[in-house]
């Protein structure tokens, strides 16, 4: 992957949290990223709408509300960057279901560390990448076939 600035947005109430994902994030080897955090579930949607990063940190517990809840909401208004939920205390049940709402990964908060979470970043961003050249090669092959289908 390139050195490219890879924009993050970090979805966590907890001040610790941030300041701990910051001590990770310049312990990077490989991924140059830029850290933005927003601490409550209506910023996140805020800043999420404006489509401004490349991935996003979501954690599960959200006051209130779920970080499940906001990744959810996020891909039916159109977010199509990779979204990593995660979580203080692993449950299977949770992982699937962010799973199948569209999280690129699950991360458990007690077992990540640096090198963790920067493969982690760099493997959701890498794969929406080969994912994005594949439908333009769909739609580079379809494409012209579409006058064909309509003269049938």
């Amino acid at each position: 992957m390139s050195q490219s600035l890879v924009r993050v947005l970090l979805v966590d109430d907890g001040e610790s949290d941030y300041i701990l994902t910051c001590n990770w994030f310049s312990e990077f080897r490989v991924a140059n990223c830029k850290l933005e955090w927003v601490d409550n579930y209506e910023a996140a949607k805020v800043a999420i709408a404006k489509n401004q990063h490349d991935i996003y940190l979501v954690d599960y517990r959200l006051g209130s509300r779920s970080g499940l809840e906001l990744l959810r909401e996020a891909i039916a208004d159109g977010c199509t960057s990779p979204i990593i939920l995660l979580t203080g205390q692993g449950d299977g049940e949770i992982d699937i279901e962010a799973m199948k709402a569209g999280a690129v990964d699950y991360l458990e908060k007690n077992q990540l560390n640096a090198p963790l979470l920067e493969r982690s970043i760099l493997y959701a961003i890498e794969r929406k990448q080969t994912e994005k050249k594949s439908v333009n090669k769909q739609r580079c092959w379809i494409l012209p076939m579409m006058p064909f289908l309509y003269k049938i």
